[in-house]
């Protein structure tokens, strides 16, 4: 008989520091929603739907020796734990004090928590190169 209930002594280590100089910590505000943690665990925030600008990384071959594709201008959700401030669309930000305790990955999909983010350059009024 298999064992049940893994999930209470399985976890995933997500490597935050990799995929942060890989992609340079820069990404475009493709969508902002307001975040309420629906047990009140966790403070209040913004889900980030962001576009990575640059990727760096080397993912290796594949089986039939083709390079694999990176994941620049992929988009992923990060959520950030605190409303000191609103990026708006098309700002670029990079994302600090990655929350390992409340990230985790399910499948193939990672649910990325921070404690804050930077605003680096503004979105609707500024013009990015």
């Amino acid at each position: 008989m298999a064992l049940i209930n893994t999930w209470f002594f399985t976890k995933t280590i997500i490597d935050w520091d990799i995929l942060r100089r890989g992609t340079t910590n820069k990404f475009r505000v493709v969508s902002v929603r307001e975040y309420c943690d629906k047990k009140n665990k966790l403070p209040d925030g913004y889900t980030l739907t962001l576009m990575i600008l640059e990727d760096k990384l080397d993912y290796g071959s594949d089986k039939n020796g083709n390079k694999r594709e990176n994941n620049q201008f992929q988009n992923f959700t990060a959520t950030v734990l605190s409303r000191e401030k609103k990026p708006i669309k098309g700002d670029i930000v990079e994302l600090l004090d990655f929350n390992e305790e409340n990230s985790f990955a399910v499948n193939f999909d990672l649910i990325l928590r921070f404690n804050s983010c930077n605003i680096l350059k503004g979105g609707k009024n500024e013009k990015i190169v």
